[in-house]
This record gives structure tokens, C-alpha cells and sequence, in this order.
């Protein structure tokens, strides 16, 4: 059972800041067994966070498996399966065949946990394997002829982008077998510090800007969705560490903001909405010309 100190300590040794609240839900979660979801806006640390966990309680890196979802994911890649071995360059070993394990089964044999990143961007058929270990805790392996068993103690994080472009969605009752904790927007204040943080020597007036833009594309988003999503924090890091630099290099400030906006603005957008890129732009341009 974790102390008040392993608490204090993960909280505080965590590089993303501003989400103490969704850390320490997880955490109580996975102390009471339950696999977790982190979901949100994306560029807000949903994967650092679940790395962070997953190395804080399990003593190192080495303690975890890592595997990144994609569209083309199967069985093949989360439980495995028989691989040929035509590669091998050797006319014998061509026509045999080899079993691969997936990164459940290899997570599940070598007693470590697993982390499933961007779980959405894969279909349900993938996890077809893992849904039959959440609700039985067991999981068969067919062509090896044994059973697999979870482990009491064993922990499972996956990070989703729901309804994202690319991402499917999830059987409910696939997804009942989570507790899904939301990772959302830092607070201003805490943006605020992160940036000063960061970049020190950065103008108070460009800070604030930089501030200004994140709030009004979030509010966008969060309004009628007229924006497929906010600034995320790293969004707002990024346009931060830019403007530092061009402002050393001589750039006026209007111009260093305008332009870091634009760029950040194309990001969040939907390149196929002109609607969306007119709107990002003329937020960028409202505040630009306030400096």
C-alpha cells in the first residue's frame, strides 16, 4: 500500500504540472487493482504522466512495457502470433515458421506492467485478447497451449484521444472495463509559472499574450467545438521558448507573437475548415495588435 510519502514524492517528481488532481485518482485506482484510461485533449501529458506512474511504482523503466497503438494493430501485435522466418536468408528456415509474442504476453510472462499509448487509433478487434484478461483474468494462448493469468499486483495504463480524428471508437464494453480519468487543460496560474520557468527573460507583455491566445482558442473548443481543440500546454511551452528566442535575435514583439501564434494556430486547426484557420488567425492578429 502506498504512504502519504509515495504520494508526496510522485506528485512532486512529475514533469507535467497542473494535474495533481488526475495523478492522485489514478493512483487510488491502481492501488484498488482497476486498469486506467487517461483521456483528454491532446498535449497535455497524458503518456508522460502514465510513463511517470508507471516507473514511480514500479522502480524503473525497465518495470514497464510500452507499446504505441496504431490503425494497422491486430492480435498479432498485443497477444501474438506465428511469424515466418522467409527473412533469414536460409532456404530451410524460409519455409518454417516462429511464434512472436505480443506485448501483453510478454508483459503478463516477464511480471511487468503495460502501457498502451494512443489506445483509440486501434480497433476493438486488437484488444479482443485483453478484454477477455480484464473480465476473466486470464488470458489463453492457443498455439502455445497455456493459460496465462494475471498477476494480482500487475498494472495496466492506457492514454486515448476520443473522437480525434483517426481514433475508433471503443466497444462499451471494452470501455467499462477502465476507470477513465480525464487529463484536461492546466490552469492559467500554472501555465503562468511553467513559462517563467522556462523562459525567465520572457517580456510579461508577450507571457500574457501567449496566455490570452491558449484561453481563447480553449474557449473555442470548449464553446461550439468551432476548433477541433484548444492550445495545449505544450503548445503553449513551445510558442513560449519561440518567442524567447526571436526577441533575442532582435524581432519585435508583435511581430515574434504574431508569428508563433500562426504557426501554433495551424496546429490546432483543421487544415481542411477554412473557417477554422480564418478563426485561430484572427485571434492571433486581435491580440498581436494589442502589443
Amino acid at each position: 500500500m502506498l504512504t502519504t510519502e509515495d504520494y508526496l514524492r510522485i506528485l512532486e517528481n512529475c514533469e507535467v504540472k497542473g494535474q495533481d488532481e488526475s495523478i492522485l485518482r489514478a493512483l487510488r485506482y491502481i492501488e484498488l487493482g482497476y486498469p486506467i484510461m487517461f483521456y483528454g485533449p491532446p498535449g497535455n501529458g497524458k503518456t508522460t504522466i502514465a510513463e511517470h506512474i508507471l516507473t514511480s511504482l514500479g522502480n524503473g523503466e525497465d518495470s514497464y512495457i510500452k507499446i504505441e497503438a496504431s490503425e494497422g494493430m491486430t492480435e498479432y501485435h498485443t497477444i501474438g502470433g506465428f511469424h515466418p522466418l522467409a527473412m533469414s536468408g536460409n532456404p530451410e528456415l524460409a519455409e518454417r515458421f516462429t511464434y512472436k509474442e505480443g506485448a501483453m504476453t510478454r508483459a503478463l510472462k516477464s511480471g511487468r506492467n503495460l502501457l498502451i499509448d494512443e489506445f483509440t487509433r486501434a480497433p476493438s478487434t486488437a484488444y479482443s485478447g485483453l478484454f477477455l484478461l480484464l473480465s476473466t483474468g486470464s488470458l489463453p494462448l492457443e498455439f502455445q497451449e497455456k493459460i496465462l493469468k494475471k498477476p494480482k499486483e500487475w498494472i495496466l495504463i492506457t492514454t486515448s484521444n476520443f473522437g480525434d480524428e483517426g481514433t475508433f471508437k471503443l466497444s462499451a464494453a471494452l470501455k467499462r472495463r477502465f476507470i477513465p480519468i480525464y487529463v484536461g487543460y492546466a490552469t492559467k496560474t500554472t501555465e503562468r509559472n511553467v513559462i517563467k520557468n522556462i523562459t525567465p527573460m520572457l517580456p510579461e507583455e508577450i507571457l500574457e499574450a501567449v496566455l490570452e491566445f491558449s484561453e481563447q482558442t480553449r474557449e473555442a473548443w470548449k464553446k461550439d467545438r468551432s476548433l477541433p481543440q484548444g492550445l495545449s500546454t505544450d503548445g503553449v511551452i513551445k510558442m513560449a521558448r519561440y518567442c524567447d528566442l526571436s526577441i533575442k535575435q532582435g524581432s519585435d514583439i508583435k511581430h515574434t507573437f504574431t508569428d508563433a501564434a500562426m504557426h501554433q494556430g495551424i496546429v490546432i486547426a483543421d487544415e481542411t475548415d477554412q473557417y477554422s484557420i480564418k478563426l485561430v488567425q484572427e485571434i492571433a492578429l486581435a491580440i498581436g495588435n494589442k502589443l
